[in-house]
C-alpha cells in the first residue's frame, strides 16, 4: 500500500461545505476577541494596583512580577486563562452551541462527526488540549500558560513551547489544506468538524 493511500485512510478526505477562507476569517475574529477577553482582567488588575494607564499597553505577566509580585503575576495569569476558557469553551457550550463569536459571525459551527451538538468534554479536548496547548502559538492565551510554566519551574520554557506550538500548528494547517474535509488537528483529536450554519428565521 502506497504512502498516499495510507494517508488517505488515516485522514478525512470527505468534502466539506466550509471553505478554508471562512475558517481563517473566523480565526482572525476569535484571535482578536479572545485576546480582549484574556487581557481585560489582566489590564484591570494592573490599573488597580499601579494606576499606570500608559503601562497597560505593554503589560505582561513578567512586568507584573517585576513591578508587583510573583503572586500577583500568578493571579493575573490564572484569571486571564479563565476568561479565555469562557470565550473558547463556555460560549460555544452554553451560549451559542458550537460557535465562538468568530464562527457565529461568518456562519459556521462546530459539530461532532455525526453532526450533533458538541459536549463540554468535546470542547475541552478541542479548544483546550488541541487549540490552546498543542497548537497554542497561534492563540494569545498560549503565551500566558507558557509564562506561568516558566515562572513556576524557574526555567525559561517559553521558547521551547513556542516552537513546539509552531511546528504542530503548521502541521495542523497543512492538514486542512491537503484534505477536502479541511479538518485541523484539533478536529481530529475531538472528533469534530465545522459545517455551515444559518441563524433560524424568527417567526
Amino acid at each position: 500500500m502506497s504512502l498516499y493511500v495510507r494517508l488517505k485512510t488515516l485522514f478525512d478526505d470527505s468534502p466539506s461545505n466550509v471553505d478554508t477562507g471562512k475558517r481563517f476569517f473566523a480565526y482572525l475574529i476569535d484571535w482578536f476577541l479572545g485576546a480582549l477577553f484574556m487581557m481585560f482582567p489582566i489590564c484591570l488588575l494592573w490599573l488597580f494596583q499601579t494606576h499606570d494607564m500608559e503601562g497597560m499597553s505593554r503589560v505582561s505577566l513578567w512586568l507584573i512580577q517585576d513591578r508587583l509580585s510573583t503572586s500577583q503575576a500568578y493571579l493575573a495569569g490564572c484569571i486571564g486563562i479563565l476568561f479565555s476558557l469562557f470565550y473558547y469553551v463556555v460560549i460555544p457550550w452554553k451560549i451559542f452551541p458550537g460557535q465562538t463569536l468568530g464562527k457565529r459571525a461568518v456562519g459556521i459551527k462546530i459539530v461532532s462527526l455525526d453532526e450533533k451538538d458538541v459536549s463540554l468534554k468535546t470542547l475541552l479536548v478541542r479548544q483546550v488540549i488541541g487549540i490552546m496547548i498543542l497548537e497554542g502559538v497561534f492563540y494569545n492565551v498560549s503565551d500566558i500558560w507558557h509564562t506561568l510554566v516558566s515562572m513556576m519551574s524557574g526555567l525559561n520554557f517559553t521558547g521551547i513551547l513556542m516552537y513546539q506550538g509552531l511546528i504542530v500548528g503548521i502541521f495542523s494547517a497543512a492538514l486542512a489544506m491537503a484534505y477536502k474535509s479541511h479538518r485541523l488537528l484539533h478536529d481530529y483529536l475531538a472528533k469534530t468538524k465545522v459545517v455551515l450554519w444559518q441563524e433560524p428565521v424568527k417567526k
